[in-house]
């Protein structure tokens, strides 16, 4: 064909795409002025039938690409080892572009990974960050969790925001920059650090109803210098539902920006309006008195002027009332933060601003 006074110039990049399409044999002539990544996908459709490991490699990144990873696995699976290593980064690209772990997993089993890619694997896993170097750790827009933080001498509650997995630091950074836009219950009410992977040292899991729960003594163990520069901190942990312990928030990848602000007014000391399960209601509703910012239990005729029954209790001695009438934050996280809530959160942040001070 070559020798052929008939055999076209193919002079574009168009014309060698369409020739090719109709001719696949022609890539024989024609593979060292073509660029795969150029060709059109119906030129590397056709180009299959040469079993060419390129080619076959070049559709399964166009697999990927287009999140079919099932299809795409069929021709990497049969040419990984055969493709030079800048084909191979390109595919090992689009899988940590597209997060897909358990894709990555799967072709580190028929060719090792660049040691970025293996640091990139272990931290969605869970590795620790102090097995790492720093340099290995700032490839990946990751500082050491001892790092000294700095918080406004202005803020009320210093909050610090911390991970076991690398997808965590995009969620959070997220929270973070939206409450950020508008503090609530205002300005200077939380201060938030910049997020921070630990790695799976807590050991987060869930249990009591599925909720998620990270061992704080653990976390004190390997960062003791960390948690000393804030007041509360967050978890964003796998899976397991959000609450908040003390002065620990756990939250989960799913978690959204109304549940974030949900559980914050935990820790201001608020109660949920729904009822809560009997084995805290045992307790909580056992005596009357105002509990909660939100919560006052006993008799109608006791209760602030106002206040409504509220849910809290159902499974408890004594009844629940609430600041309103409505349904709040508190009871169905969809809600947006009313004026009433605002204005009690604010009360409950000052609160526990004069009580640091005059521990002091």
């Amino acid at each position: 064909m070559a020798q052929s006074g008939h055999y076209p110039q193919l002079a574009t990049p168009y014309e060698r795409s369409n020739f090719l399409t109709q001719f696949p044999n022609a890539f024989y002539q024609l593979d060292n002025t073509l660029a795969l990544r150029e060709l059109p996908n119906k030129t590397i459709n056709a180009l299959l039938v040469l079993e060419v490991p390129d080619i076959g490699f070049e559709w399964a990144i166009r697999h990927a690409k287009r999140d079919d990873f099932k299809s795409s696995k069929l021709y990497w699976q049969r040419y990984l080892q055969e493709v030079p290593l800048s084909q191979f980064l390109r595919l090992l690209e689009v899988l940590k572009k597209a997060n897909r772990v358990n894709e990555m997993s799967d072709v580190a089993v028929y060719r090792a990974l660049p040691i970025y890619y293996q640091d990139w694997l272990a931290l969605h896993r869970g590795i620790s960050p102090l097995g790492l170097s720093s340099a290995r750790l700032s490839a990946h827009n990751i500082i050491r969790p001892s790092s000294q933080i700095s918080f406004s001498k202005r803020c009320i509650n210093k909050v610090l925001l911390l991970t076991d997995h690398l997808l965590g630091l995009e969620k959070l950074n997220r929270l973070r920059l939206q409450y950020n836009q508008t503090p609530e219950p205002s300005a200077m009410s939380h201060c938030f650090s910049e997020p921070m992977y630990i790695g799976n040292v807590a050991e987060c899991s869930t249990k009591n109803e599925q909720f998620a729960h990270c061992k704080f003594e653990l976390l004190v163990d390997a960062f003791p210098s960390l948690l000393h520069q804030a007041d509360k901190l967050v978890v964003l942990t796998r899976n397991g539902y959000a609450n908040v312990r003390g002065n620990m928030m756990t939250l989960n990848g799913r978690s959204s920006y109304a549940v974030f602000l949900h559980e914050l007014m935990h820790f201001s000391g608020f109660e949920d309006e729904y009822p809560v399960p009997e084995s805290k209601a045992l307790w909580l509703c056992a005596a009357p008195g105002q509990h909660a910012p939100n919560l006052y239990v006993g008799e109608a005729t006791s209760a602030p002027r106002g206040w409504q029954r509220s849910n809290t209790c159902n499974k408890g001695g004594l009844q629940a009332f609430k600041p309103s009438d409505e349904w709040s934050i508190m009871e169905y996280q969809s809600k947006p933060l009313s004026e009433q809530y605002r204005i009690l959160w604010q009360q409950a942040v000052n609160a526990e601003y004069q009580k640091k001070r005059s521990t002091r």
